[in-house]
């Protein structure tokens, strides 16, 4: 299928993702690492975020990766989590 598609519509009308998974979007690093390095150097709190950022979009190449290896999943499927 193509990704505009007009047939995406049809095949996602019933669909009920009940679970979607944790949004871990701006938690990667705050989950992993210790609280005490967190607010207390302006410079090194926007390092951080630029790395949480930077490893975010990694983790999302990855399932992009395993979307497109697998298939019996469109290549362009979005809703995998």
């Amino acid at each position: 299928m193509t990704r505009n598609s007009i047939y995406r519509k049809t095949f996602s009308r019933k669909e009920r993702l009940l679970n979607q998974g944790y949004d871990y979007k701006d938690n990667i690093l705050k989950n992993t690492m210790s609280s005490q390095m967190f607010e207390v150097n302006e410079t090194f709190d926007m390092y951080i975020k630029g790395l949480n950022d930077v490893m975010y979009e990694n983790i999302e190449a990855v399932k992009q990766i395993k979307v497109f290896a697998n298939i019996a999943l469109d290549k362009y499927e979005t809703k995998i989590k």
